[in-house]
């Protein structure tokens, strides 16, 4: 990350339980904007959950009536408006911190309890699997200040919800409620607003206890089928489905069947 000015003490808070780390932005005084600080500080928390072994599902939160907010207006300032190489050097940074998010092999379950705006939204939908509170909101607001999406906002949503209903989103730039939300595949569920950080962490606990090998391998096939040609496809099945077979996890699950017991997986 380049050189910036540290406004606040932390703005990303990580914890961790188990085999389940809990990614929290933390900063609801400056409504969880996308500043230099929170990219700085979530792409160092994606690399400490990404190479700790013991982590093998991410939860990612944001505190306060904005859980995920729009960019911060430093870096328009600073950055976008000033020409084109500034913009590109903190572009090239978000996309570093989203593109890490769609390969890491950890899977990551983004919780939208309040207000999801512009890049935050953009940034919670490239999550593997989104829950929402009934009072969640999503808006792609960049049409209203002249601005297309960024963090990724059409790479997510046309794989989510398709071209044209992508489009008409962000042409539209008007908000969205959870339940229209999770009608066009935006969100995995919607639940009671005091119940989406437990249900996350029902869903983490539950893939956690899958085998690692196979969780990543569904994440890393799924996340580039963009790419994908048919013929390349079933090439890449066939090769994660037998990289799966020669795992010790896979060994483990036969002999955990043999025996009857629960099996013990390291995710090898």
């Amino acid at each position: 990350m380049y050189p910036y000015e540290k406004t606040y003490d932390h703005v990303i808070e990580l914890t961790t339980k188990d085999h389940v780390a809990t990614i929290t932005l933390d900063c609801p005084q400056n409504l969880n904007r996308f500043s230099e600080q929170l990219i700085d500080e979530l792409r160092a928390a994606l690399d400490q959950v990404h190479w700790d072994e013991q982590i093998r599902v991410a939860i990612l939160r944001g505190t306060g009536p904005v859980s995920f907010g729009p960019g911060d207006l430093g870096i328009i300032q600073r950055k976008l408006a000033k020409d084109l190489p500034s913009a590109r050097q903190v572009m090239f940074e978000i996309s570093a911190l989203i593109r890490t998010m769609y390969t890491m092999p950890t899977p990551i379950i983004g919780v939208a309890d309040g207000q999801c705006l512009g890049g935050g939204c953009n940034l919670l939908l490239s999550t593997d699997i989104v829950i929402a509170s009934q009072a969640a909101v999503f808006h792609e607001l960049f049409v209203n200040y002249a601005l297309s999406p960024d963090t990724g906002g059409l790479w997510a949503l046309q794989r989510l919800v398709g071209p044209m209903r992508a489009k008409a989103l962000c042409m539209l730039g008007e908000p969205i409620d959870a339940a229209t939300a999770a009608q066009y595949g935006m969100v995995y569920e919607v639940v009671e607003p005091e119940r989406t950080l437990e249900r996350a962490q029902e869903l983490a606990e539950k893939i956690a206890a899958k085998s690692p090998v196979g969780v990543n391998h569904i994440k890393q096939i799924s996340n580039r089928l963009h790419d994908y040609s048919m013929d390349t496809y079933f090439q890449v099945e066939g090769d994660y489905l037998a990289l799966g077979a020669l795992s010790a996890d896979f060994r483990e699950t036969t002999a955990a069947a043999a025996a009857q017991r629960a099996p013990e997986y390291t995710g090898r």
